[in-house]
C-alpha cells in the first residue's frame, strides 16, 4: 500500500505560484520553493518534478483561478453588462496597487520573462488571454444587446483593448505610477467606449438622483 502524502498538493502549488510571481522564473530555484512550502527537495521533486514542471503546474493553477475571477466579474445579465465592463476596468487599475505584495498578473509577468523562450508557458499564457478576451467580448455583446454600447462597434476589438489596458495598468503600477492617475485613466477608457446616447442620458440622470432615491431601485426606461 502506498504511503499517504503528508502535504496538500493545492497548498504546495499555490505557495509555489506566489514564489514565482514574487521573484520570477530565473530568480526562483527548487530550493526556494522547497523552503517556501516546507517540503523537502526530494519530496518536492518526486511529487511535482523539476523546477520547470512545478512552474508550469503553478501557472496552470493561476490561470484556472484567474479565469474563474474573470467570469465572476463579467458574467451576468444584459442589463448590467456595461457596469460590469466599467468595474473590470476600474479593478484593473487597482489590481497591483490594492495588493500589499504588488504581485500583479502572473500571466502578464511571464509573457515578458519567458514567453519568447518557453513554448509551454507561451501556450498557456496565450490561452488565458484568448479566453479572457472571449469573456470580455461576450460582455460587450451583452451591453450592445441592451442598447448601452453601439451595436455596430467591433466587440472583439473592444475586448482586446480592455484586456490590453488592464495588463498595461499592471506595468504602470509596478513602475510607480500614482493610483489616482490610473483610476482616471480607467475612467477615461470607459468613457471612450462607444456608449450610446441612451446610456449616457440614463447614467447622467442617475448621477443627479439623491442617494436615498438611488437606493430605492434603478430608474426605468
Amino acid at each position: 500500500m502506498a504511503r499517504p502524502r503528508g502535504f496538500d498538493e493545492q497548498t504546495v502549488l499555490e505557495t509555489a505560484m506566489l514564489r514565482f510571481r514574487a521573484t520570477g522564473y530565473a530568480g526562483t530555484s527548487l530550493d526556494d520553493i522547497s523552503a517556501a512550502t516546507g517540503l523537502g527537495r526530494g519530496s518536492l521533486y518526486a511529487s511535482f518534478g523539476d523546477k520547470h514542471t512545478v512552474f508550469i503546474k503553478s501557472l496552470n493553477e493561476y490561470v484556472r483561478q484567474a479565469l474563474a475571477e474573470t467570469r465572476e466579474l463579467l458574467d451576468g445579465p444584459d442589463d448590467t453588462a456595461v457596469e460590469r465592463l466599467h468595474g473590470f476596468l476600474a479593478s484593473g487599475a487597482r489590481f497591483v496597487l490594492d495588493d500589499d505584495e504588488r504581485l500583479g498578473c502572473m500571466a502578464g509577468r511571464f509573457a515578458h520573462e519567458v514567453g519568447t523562450q518557453d513554448g509551454k508557458a507561451r501556450d498557456i499564457i496565450r490561452g488565458v488571454f484568448l479566453e479572457q478576451q472571449r469573456i470580455l467580448r461576450d460582455c460587450v455583446a451583452a451591453a450592445q444587446r441592451h442598447g448601452d454600447l453601439a451595436p455596430e462597434a467591433d466587440a472583439r476589438a473592444i475586448a482586446v483593448m480592455i484586456l490590453s489596458l488592464n495588463r498595461g495598468f499592471d506595468v504602470m503600477a509596478k513602475g510607480g505610477m500614482d493610483g489616482a492617475d490610473l483610476d482616471a485613466a480607467a475612467e477615461q477608457a470607459f468613457q471612450g467606449l462607444p456608449l450610446t446616447s441612451r446610456y449616457r442620458a440614463r447614467s447622467g440622470e442617475a448621477a443627479h438622483i439623491p442617494p436615498a432615491r438611488q437606493e430605492a431601485g434603478p430608474a426605468g426606461g
